[in-house]
């Protein structure tokens, strides 16, 4: 009883040591976080003359690997500020019309390389964008976190104009006109998921994408300019354990 005994004791040291010598990477992370108070994006500017657009592509913000079991999901939240500049004036004369376009926008998608080389996008990796402005941009998804069109249309320099002969007092009965449209949409943060991963340890990139662009219409007299840019951005990362065979878009009202 007393050897029994021993050996008993003796197992439950071995296993205690080893636990404890266990490197901390042998353990699967609950959760992952990464800031930057500027991330490395870079600015997209776009200015007339004439129709011009700018570009940053697509460029990694945030990165930071999380370990995760088998049968487990990643719920991924990011974060950014984004700021779009558009500037418009017009320049009308002789009642001809002029107008003056400029557009920015930042998107953010997020991909996951996971343990066996394979790079894919978490879900969603598309969405809503502004229509209808004429200032085209990519259209190879991603998610808009703000997008701002501003359009400012004039017709000036006296409509139906009549001179008093005598006195010189010129009457217009027509007035002159200034319009000016804004178009904006905004999502400063938005939650991810990438569901039934492979286990192992997964490299998470935010990645985020700056454009801007300007258009002049009519007589061309007047000028834009555009510009989009990012701050602050925060990546959070979580493994979870989604219902069965769910993968973010299941319907949960029928479960049984």
């Amino acid at each position: 009883m007393k050897r029994t005994k021993r050996v008993l004791i003796a197992v439950v040291a071995a296993l205690t040591i080893a636990a404890i010598a266990a490197p901390a990477d042998a353990q699967s992370s609950k959760a992952a976080w990464r800031f930057q108070e500027l991330v490395a994006l870079g600015t997209a500017t776009a200015s007339s003359p004439g129709t011009s657009s700018g570009d940053t592509g697509w460029v990694d913000i945030l990165t930071t690997h999380i370990k995760t079991p088998n049968a487990k999901e990643l719920a991924i939240g990011v974060s950014l500020q984004c700021g779009l500049v558009t500037e418009t004036k017009v320049a009308s004369k002789g009642g001809t019309a002029d107008s003056s376009s400029a557009r920015g926008r930042i998107k953010v998608r997020v991909q996951i390389t996971q343990p066996d080389g394979t790079v894919v996008n978490a879900e969603p990796d598309n969405g809503a964008d502004l229509s209808g402005t004429g200032i085209g941009f990519s259209n190879d998804g991603g998610v808009t976190y703000c997008d701002r069109f501003q359009q400012m249309e004039a017709t000036f320099a006296g409509l139906n104009c009549t001179a008093d002969l005598t006195t010189g007092v010129v009457t217009c009965e027509d007035p002159e006109t200034l319009r000016l449209l804004l178009k904006t949409l905004n999502a400063h943060h938005f939650n991810f998921i990438h569901a039934n991963g492979v286990p192992g340890v997964q490299k998470v990139v935010v990645q985020a994408r700056a454009e801007a662009g300007t258009a002049l219409g009519g007589s061309q007299l007047g000028s834009a300019r555009a510009e989009a840019f990012a701050g602050a951005g925060v990546l959070s990362v979580e493994t979870i354990r989604l219902v069965k065979d769910a993968d973010g878009t299941t319907d949960l009202t029928d479960l049984r």
